[in-house]
């Protein structure tokens, strides 16, 4: 049973922001939200993201990443410079030149990360990433397709089918970070879809 994403499905997935300091806003969230509908209807389906537990796991992950779906650039605490070639994550990222770490911050629906990984993703898309990264987080085709992408490359879709949370955030994240809140998005996600 294919599934179709819509507004309703996505805003339930969310948690919604109180706090007016914060520099994600309910605007943000709601436009991002509306606007991601017709990419992720298009792109899901054309990576066999189509199953309910599938598209669950995936729109979970891709909410906490995101926070919220409220932004599609990542906010670092040292504004990407703990990503900056020389550092150890820098490195593991394919981060080899000074700037590197700012310019290939997390941007997309799964927050790409590093050069490595904008050049991998350019190539497999056929799109400059490493000399528009930006794109990745201003073209919501470009932030759901590059999601898409990964999450074939790293094989998730097997890992939803089996419903291991924990394999798809490592994939996803690298480790643990936001276990909860990932885990109390993907709940969501399962209850709307009637998978719970």
């Amino acid at each position: 049973m294919s599934v179709n994403i819509d507004f309703e499905l996505l805003n339930h997935i969310a948690l919604h922001f109180k706090n007016p300091k914060s520099k994600m806003t309910k605007q943000h969230q709601i436009y991002n939200i509306r606007h991601l509908v017709a990419p992720l209807n298009l792109r899901l389906k054309q990576y066999n993201i189509d199953t309910p537990l599938r598209v669950a796991h995936f729109l979970a992950q891709a909410c906490c990443e995101t926070f919220q779906y409220s932004a599609l650039t990542e906010y670092p605490a040292h504004g990407g410079k703990e990503y900056d070639a020389g550092t150890k994550i820098g490195r593991k990222l394919g981060n080899n030149l000074k700037g590197d770490g700012p310019r290939y911050i997390g941007r997309g629906l799964l927050h790409l990360t590093g050069r490595f990984n904008y050049q991998l993703m350019g190539k497999r898309i056929n799109i400059d990433l490493i000399n528009e990264p930006t794109l990745v987080a201003s073209d919501l085709n470009i932030a759901v397709r590059t999601a898409c992408e990964y999450w074939t490359m790293r094989s998730c879709n097997l890992d939803a089918d089996r419903d291991q949370f924990d394999a798809i955030m490592v994939k996803i994240n690298g480790g643990t970070y936001g276990r909860e809140e990932r885990l109390n998005a993907l709940n969501r996600a399962k209850k709307y879809l009637k998978i719970l």
